[in-house]
């Protein structure tokens, strides 16, 4: 996703007053911590509360529907969305880890008032704030899936088993089932490859440890089933946008900023 970042802040209700009505020439993301936002979009309410997104689309008119209450927190980043990434996601969710987008929503304001700030930094975190979204599009509560008990019990293994070396043969014969027969089953009822599952739980499992644990890139790896760190590393940028490297970095950054 491409994107230009401009400047963002955090809003603290002293209990007066409402969200300006106005039209301004940026994309706008609205986060809230506590309490609740009533604004609208051109003729479009919303009542955005703690734990929750919203985007305001640039060139649109908005303003407040209601007064601030007074224990209203939320950040706002105003930034250009350059390749239309706005038009393939909701416009209001709830995220499904509210600490940690507020995490990097803090550290990327920490580091816009640092003297000389880093845009790449900048860059950096902003990014994992929005792959926080997708994360949560992608986790939100959907229909039930069409599962079977054969689908049930192979996610069951790949649970149990996804720091080993494994793959979809693997999982078929300890299920004592057709391999081709078991990909086209998950891949029909989960809406994923087999491989692919496998993939996002060991890399759920990496950027823990890159966080909390003091092994190198290569041991994360091999601790999470990889057995070649550059696949890893081109698997760990595909779900997280960033190197391993650098998300253990920015993981080190939002620690130092909000103690």
């Amino acid at each position: 996703m491409r994107f230009e970042l401009y400047n963002g802040g955090k809003f603290v209700s002293r209990g007066v007053g409402r969200h300006p009505t106005r039209t301004i020439d940026s994309d706008e993301l609205i986060y809230v911590l506590n309490g609740e936002l009533g604004i609208y979009e051109a003729e479009t309410p919303f009542h955005v509360h703690a734990g929750e997104w919203l985007f305001l689309r640039r060139e649109r008119r908005h303003g407040g529907l209601t007064e601030y209450a007074r224990d209203l927190r939320f950040f706002w980043l105003h930034f250009r969305d350059t390749e239309g990434w706005l038009d393939r996601i909701p416009q209001h969710g709830r995220a499904v880890d509210p600490p940690r987008l507020a995490d990097y929503a803090l550290s990327l304001l920490s580091e816009q008032r640092r003297i000389g700030p880093d845009p790449g930094s900048q860059r950096l975190l902003f990014q994992l704030i929005l792959r926080e979204i997708r994360r949560s599009i992608r986790e939100l509560p959907q229909a039930p899936r069409n599962d079977t008990a054969l689908t049930i019990a192979a996610d069951r293994y790949l649970r149990l088993h996804y720091g080993e070396a494994i793959g979809v043969s693997d999982v078929a014969a300890a299920l004592a089932c057709n391999s081709e027969y078991l990909g086209r089953l998950y891949r029909h009822c989960r809406g994923e490859t087999i491989t692919s599952a496998l993939n996002r739980l060991r890399i759920e499992r990496a950027a823990k440890l890159l966080a909390e644990a003091p092994l190198s890139i290569k041991e994360v790896a091999a601790a999470c089933g990889f057995n070649d760190p550059a696949y890893f590393r081109r698997q760990f940028r595909l779900l997280h946008h960033v190197a391993p490297g650098e998300y253990r970095r920015l993981r080190s950054i939002i620690h130092c900023n909000s103690r």
